[in-house]
């Protein structure tokens, strides 16, 4: 016998919310062990001491929220920054945490919708050299700068390098402090987050400081491979991120970390 047509339309109509309710209902889709590689950002992504050790940091503790509530677990790992990247890059890992969003990255990475913390650029002088920098990249022209290898400083910092006729790349940010320290740096071109832990524990604070305007404010994400896989990935987390964010839990992790966050 013919449904009648007036309770055929109501089924119709019916259908597509019983679909989403069952969709609600199921399990994640593909749930499994996720790899999120690093490199040590104070706040953000603390290894462990040892590998009993579990990792620490508004990364950490965001991504594991955002994992858990789709299924997923979560494996952190720490290595240099530029083989991290080249880990997701290569589709070995599936999660970079906190690089932030350049154009050069964006060929080479999926990046999260929003980021989830803020940093401040800024240089680093020593305390009788302050003056060196006012925010005129011109005068920097005879000086000796160092940058952090495998770091992004923003669009401005960019253009002006060919300004900079003594740039030179230090393997990381105690490096270039020792280096700032004896002379063969006169500024070092770093961020406030990772710096000043740094310049504590070498007990070099007195001597050295944050000097000018600042070079930038740069805002770090999560990063995905490219392709399919990465990209069902970054859309999932994305969504349970976002819903963290409107129930205030990434503003609570942020001020338990003390990391600034985007508006």
């Amino acid at each position: 016998m013919k449904t009648p047509a007036p309770r055929r339309r109501w089924l119709q109509g019916l259908l597509p919310l019983l679909i989403c309710l069952c969709g609600l209902a199921a399990p994640p889709v593909q749930a499994r062990e996720l790899r999120a590689v690093g490199t040590r950002f104070p706040r953000i992504f603390e290894p462990g001491e040892t590998a009993a050790d579990p990792a620490a940091g508004l990364g950490v503790e965001l991504l594991s929220r955002a994992a858990a509530r789709l299924g997923h677990s979560l494996r952190f790992e720490s290595y240099p920054w530029l083989r991290a990247q080249a880990m997701v890059e290569q589709g070995q890992a599936d999660i970079l945490i906190g690089p932030y969003r350049t154009p050069e990255r964006e060929a080479r990475f999926l990046f999260s919708a929003q980021p989830f913390y803020e940093d401040a650029l800024l240089f680093y002088a020593r305390r009788e050299q302050a003056q060196l920098w006012r925010g005129d990249y011109a005068e920097l022209t005879p000086h000796s700068i160092g940058q952090v290898q495998g770091w992004a400083y923003g669009d401005v910092f960019e253009q002006a390098r060919v300004q900079l006729s003594h740039l030179s790349t230090v393997r990381d940010v105690g490096t270039g402090l020792q280096m700032l320290r004896l002379g063969r740096l006169d500024l070092l071109a770093s961020n406030e987050r990772n710096t000043e832990p740094v310049l504590a524990q070498l007990g070099l604070a007195e001597q050295l400081q944050p000097v000018g305007p600042p070079i930038g404010h740069l805002r770090g994400h999560f990063a995905y491979p490219r392709g399919a896989r990465g990209q069902a990935l970054r859309d999932t987390l994305d969504q349970a991120i976002a819903e963290m964010r409107a129930r205030g839990e990434l503003r609570e992790l942020a001020r338990r970390w003390k990391v600034k966050i985007p508006d």
